[in-house]
């Protein structure tokens, strides 16, 4: 199982490192950015393992967040691109905390529900109309899972590890880490469009 987290200037240091510490156990991980060395938000100089243009293509794609909200869209021109050239092909796409606003520049949340940091939600529903905004701490829509802020990243690389290998392996990895994580905080799409589809019925 390969797992590529992606990096970029002022990233969010617990949105990428809360999914590194879940997936190490059971797979490659590795990070990739637009430049070999980039400085988190918190002033953490990481050194990605590969480039947006050497990256091998993983079968788990994690999107972290950052100040993505108040950066112009073609200052993450590059890591948009990637997503939008890498997703499709991968079995998960896991966003985390704000990295829903890079997921939904690069296209591939048009008609899914997802959700995103409380703070940002209605920001996230006014930018992209095609969205489906949830208010929940894990969404899962097909082969999309996304998470709400920071430490909610964690309980989804804990729930695609359920789903890719089995819940005890997520269960054992979660006592590992002394992480109390609740798998009844997922909230599933289409459990949601059985019930909008009866209501309006």
């Amino acid at each position: 199982m390969k797992i590529a987290i992606i990096l970029f200037d002022g990233v969010e240091e617990l949105d990428f490192a809360g999914p590194y510490e879940v997936f190490s156990d059971v797979g490659q991980v590795y990070t990739v950015a637009p430049q070999r060395e980039i400085r988190g938000a918190n002033g953490l100089r990481v050194l990605a393992d590969h480039t947006f243009d050497d990256a091998p293509e993983p079968d788990v794609l994690v999107i972290p967040g950052g100040p993505v909200t108040r950066e112009k869209p073609e200052s993450l021109a590059a890591a948009v691109a990637y997503v939008a050239k890498t997703a499709p092909a991968c079995r998960v796409t896991l966003t985390v905390c704000t990295g829903s606003f890079v997921a939904a520049r690069a296209g591939i949340l048009d008609g899914r529900s997802v959700t995103t940091h409380y703070r940002r939600r209605h920001l996230l529903q006014a930018q992209f109309p095609e969205v489906h905004v949830r208010f929940a701490r894990v969404v899962v829509d097909g082969k999309i899972i996304s998470t709400a802020g920071v430490a909610a990243g964690i309980d989804g690389a804990l729930y695609t590890v359920s789903r890719l290998f089995d819940m005890e392996t997520a269960r054992q990895i979660a006592k590992a880490i002394e992480y109390p994580w609740h798998s009844s905080h997922v909230l599933h799409a289409h459990d949601l469009h059985d019930h909008e589809e009866a209501m309006h019925g």
